[in-house]
């Protein structure tokens, strides 16, 4: 009982720290997460089990089938003798024992390609699944992007709140000497709390940021859940025209295409599949059984008379069909309706994704056109800010001028890391078409 009850402390406490140790996470961590936690990449995962396992049923019809059955049975008064066939007037004991098997020979092919059909299945099943993963490891990566952001612009709120405080302990030591208006004063106070009151607004922020993230994950708990920064070297990133005769050139890789490529496939020899049922079908079956009677003579006992009663059988079934109330033609026309609504969704996929590779590549285009613009931005208003607080503390300027270039300068940090953070996503979700 005592080790018993010390194993349970130990798993306890094993998971405990495991729990506490994984934390922190990386984006493909985020996105590992997240594959074992979606229910949605269950469901798929279970849709290619259902495939796999009907993949296997269909191969294992083309052999033959084995049967046996046996049966026991008691009857009085007037019967017929099962083993002189005769009239009596007694109680008869009986049983029989019979094996059979049968094997298709020909159904029009039906068979062949069930398992041709099974397999095309199959095929688009795990291509759907990677879809489903390339559609969620987009939105944690959005979300993630969105955590970093927020982290980043609330770091920014922190070092403006530091460094207005550091500013307006330098007026109060002008104040003081007489060499500033005591208004000025007041007006950065009021400043101040402006500024900390967006920091925490932007803090916010990060918790739903962050709540967002875990739910996508289905993380239990994201008060402790934290994320590890990612770096950004924008020179690395390079968004041509030969970037996009990449991604072009693996437009029919894409698992959206690959997966209603196959469903096509599947529809195809489903027509096949419909027609078989125009043709003959020939079947070969064979089989054996004994039976066994009570009111058999006295030297026929039981295994005499299963030996003498034995019996064997083989014939040759042929089915042609001629008609059939038109259910045969309603199921072609079906699966030819199917071979259209198959090749109608493979061109709305591929003209949905050329599209969706269009705009993402113009956004990504403007996202790093915009980046570099919020770099001139932000140093031509990192230096205004700096003069005007030069000239403040001269009192050259009044402290609502001085707010005026600091909220531009707010606006310009804002404008670079919103800029900076799209470029980077936008060129991740090019990395995955590619």
């Amino acid at each position: 009982m005592f080790i018993g009850r010390m194993a349970f402390v130990f798993l306890w406490f094993g998971m405990v720290m495991q729990t506490t140790a994984q934390n922190r996470f990386s984006l493909e961590q985020c996105v590992e997460y997240a594959y074992k936690q979606s229910f949605d990449i269950r469901q798929r995962l279970l849709k290619i089990k259902q495939t796999e396992n009907a993949l296997r049923q269909s191969k294992q019809a083309v052999y033959p089938n084995l049967s046996g059955s046996f049966s026991q049975g008691l009857s009085s008064g007037r019967s017929i003798d099962p083993f002189t066939n005769d009239f009596i007037q007694h109680t008869i004991s009986s049983n029989s024992v019979s094996f059979g098997t049968n094997v298709i020979l020909f159904n029009g092919f039906a068979l062949k390609n069930q398992i041709l059909q099974q397999s095309y299945n199959l095929q688009a099943d795990e291509w759907d699944m990677q879809r489903g993963k390339v559609e969620l490891r987009n939105r944690i990566t959005l979300a993630y992007m969105q955590v970093l952001m927020s982290q980043e612009l609330w770091k920014i709120n922190q070092e403006q709140v530091r460094s207005m405080q550091l500013q307006i302990d330098r007026v109060k030591e002008l104040v003081k000497e007489g060499n500033m208006p005591h208004t000025n004063l007041t007006d950065l106070d009021a400043q101040l709390a402006t500024a900390e009151y967006e920091a925490l607004n932007m803090k916010s922020n990060i918790e739903l940021a962050r709540l967002a993230l875990a739910q996508l994950m289905a993380y239990p708990s994201y008060s402790s859940f934290e994320i590890e920064p990612m770096p950004f070297h924008e020179k690395n990133i390079i968004i041509d025209e030969q970037y996009l005769q990449e991604i072009t050139a693996a437009f029919n890789d894409q698992p959206v295409i690959k997966n209603a490529d196959w469903r096509l496939r599947s529809s195809v020899v489903g027509i096949k599949i419909a027609q078989a049922a125009r043709y003959p079908s020939i079947s070969l079956g064979a089989g054996m059984g004994t039976a066994y009677s009570s009111a058999a003579a006295r030297e026929y006992n039981y295994f005499n008379q299963l030996n003498f009663n034995l019996n064997q059988y083989a014939r040759l079934n042929i089915n042609i069909p001629i008609y059939s109330n038109g259910q045969v033609k309603g199921r072609i026309n079906n699966a030819i309706i199917g071979r259209q609504m198959a090749e109608t969704q493979l061109s709305q996929s591929r003209l949905q994704l050329k599209q969706e590779i269009e705009q993402a590549y113009l956004t990504a285009r403007i996202a790093q056109e915009k980046l570099t613009s919020a770099q001139r931005q932000l140093a031509a208003q990192q230096t205004a800010f700096d003069s005007a607080r030069e000239r403040f503390l001269e009192g050259l300027i009044h402290a609502i001028e001085l707010n005026t270039f600091r909220l531009n300068l707010e606006k310009a940090n804002s404008n670079f890391i919103q800029a900076k953070y799209e470029l980077l996503f936008r060129k991740m979700l090019l990395d995955y078409y590619r």
